[in-house]
């Protein structure tokens, strides 16, 4: 659902960017342990890297469900790295693109987004 081609973007010049913005539904079941009782809305801006694709979200807005508990979420902005190829020494939060497919997911980033931010609110 929330897979993106990056494949322009890898062949391109270092710097080069999009913008993508996504507002609606996200059915029951497709995380399983977060329920969304509104729309997930999101914006974020892609840029080329020598070595990946870097994305900074701008926004992230929902509430959820998690733990039995309800959750309102509106996240500041915060960023994550996609590698073409990682390295023994990356931090793990940057993940490696699927050069196969030439995409990146931006579904578990949300995933641990959402649930950091209902773990702090406990």
């Amino acid at each position: 659902m929330f897979t993106i081609p990056v494949g322009d973007l890898i062949s391109s010049y270092t710097g080069d960017n999009r913008e993508f913005a996504f507002a609606g539904p996200i059915f029951d079941g497709y995380y399983e342990d977060i329920r969304f009782l509104s729309d997930l809305e999101f914006a974020v801006s892609i840029m080329t890297l020598d070595d990946g694709i870097y994305i900074s979200w701008s926004y992230l807005k929902t509430t959820v469900e998690y733990e039995g508990k309800k959750e309102t979420i509106d996240l500041a902005p915060f960023d994550r790295t996609w590698k073409i190829k990682l390295e023994k020494w990356d931090p793990d939060d940057i993940s490696e693109i699927d050069m196969r497919s030439q995409t990146i997911d931006l579904g578990p980033v949300i995933r641990e987004e959402i649930i950091m931010e209902c773990c702090n609110s406990f």
